[in-house]
């Protein structure tokens, strides 16, 4: 069975939503996860699927280990929790921004668009839906779609930007503030320390909803794991924690950067390039990336960057600039770093 889902919540840059994995609303707090995993995951254990044929075992292991576990591990943990309602919460607003059209999604979705008191009917239609979620797990796909649906259209509801629920009017009430609110005023969501604050963001959309994300990331937690199975040299452990990450945040340039450090250690000089090259394109300014593709290019592993034409992204720290990086001599590292800045965004060769 492919868990992949493409509605709701998950169709916003692979992002994995752990809410509708669980069947929980996106502000549940810690009791709520603990109790509704401890009754999903009783349901899973091979005692209760002791009746099931083998294939319906093996499934429930897969959903349990790849689904469920990692959702809960996100959102029971104190700050993992906060980091991940913070980003699920920025997603709903890069939503509203891609205008996402829910035409397609679920009869109850649609209901929630419309729904007079929103926050009443949302935690109804999740409750409902949670019920039967893990009965039949042939259906699971399907139901954690729509409450990841519920989910995206709730955040969108809440901010006040669905258009089609509600005429945004002064005289209406839960109507949209002006547009001169802030958005932090217009979703009821205070910023996070050290987040940037409306005065600071512009008009543009790029800085709430990529470069927030970017610091704040779904792999956090699993990295700072991996981090400490290295310094224990522990690195199958780190691997794993590592793996996992991407599996929840795909995107997330240190994790790939730190598994090529990982196989350096180990010395799996192919593997580590491939980790490290997808960081670097992920994100050129890596600094593990970086040093572990020097250490590579020591080793006699070039990872070819192709070349962008024009004027390169970053500027070493010393050397001139748009010197070529074809030398693997070490007095030439700036002019690499020139090279590399230069490349990331054109054509693989």
């Amino acid at each position: 069975m492919s868990f992949e889902i493409k509605t709701g919540l998950f169709l916003l840059d692979d992002f994995v939503d752990h809410h509708a994995i669980l069947g929980v609303p996106v502000d549940a707090d810690a009791p709520t996860v603990r109790k509704r995993y401890l009754r999903i995951a009783r349901k899973l254990h091979p005692d209760s699927m002791a009746t099931q044929g083998e294939a319906e075992k093996k499934l429930a292991t897969q959903v349990l280990s790849k689904l469920v576990n990692p959702a809960y591990e996100m959102l029971f943990q104190e700050k993992n929790r906060k980091e991940f309602q913070l980003l699920v919460r920025l997603k709903g607003k890069q939503a509203v921004q891609q205008k996402i059209a829910v035409a397609d999604f679920s009869e109850e979705a649609k209901k929630l668009l419309k729904a007079a008191n929103v926050d009443h009917e949302y935690q109804q239609q999740v409750k409902s839906l949670a019920q039967d979620q893990y009965v039949d797990l042939k259906t699971l796909k399907t139901s954690v779609g729509k409450l990841s649906e519920l989910n995206l259209v709730y955040l969108m509801r809440k901010g006040g930007n669905v258009s089609s629920a509600r005429p945004a009017t002064s005289s209406s009430p839960g109507a949209a503030p002006a547009s001169g609110a802030s958005p932090s005023r217009r979703s009821g969501v205070s910023p996070a320390p050290g987040a940037p604050t409306p005065s600071s963001m512009g008009n543009g959309p790029s800085t709430v909803v990529q470069d927030q994300p970017q610091r704040m990331s779904l792999a956090d937690g699993y990295l700072r794991r991996a981090e400490e199975y290295v310094r224990k040299r522990a690195y199958a452990q780190a691997i794993l924690e590592l793996r996992d990450g991407l599996r929840a945040a795909p995107k997330d340039s240190r994790c790939h950067s730190l598994m090529g450090i990982v196989y350096l250690h180990q010395k799996q000089a192919t593997m580590a390039k491939v980790s490290v090259k997808r960081a670097l394109e992920l994100n050129p300014q890596d600094p593990r990336a970086q040093e572990a593709k020097r250490h590579l290019e020591r080793l006699g592993h070039k990872i070819d960057m192709a070349a962008t034409p024009g004027t390169p992204l970053g500027k070493a720290s010393s050397g001139p600039t748009g010197k070529p990086a074809a030398s693997s001599n070490k007095s030439n590292t700036d002019a690499k770093k020139g090279g590399l800045f230069g490349g990331l965004f054109g054509k693989k060769k």
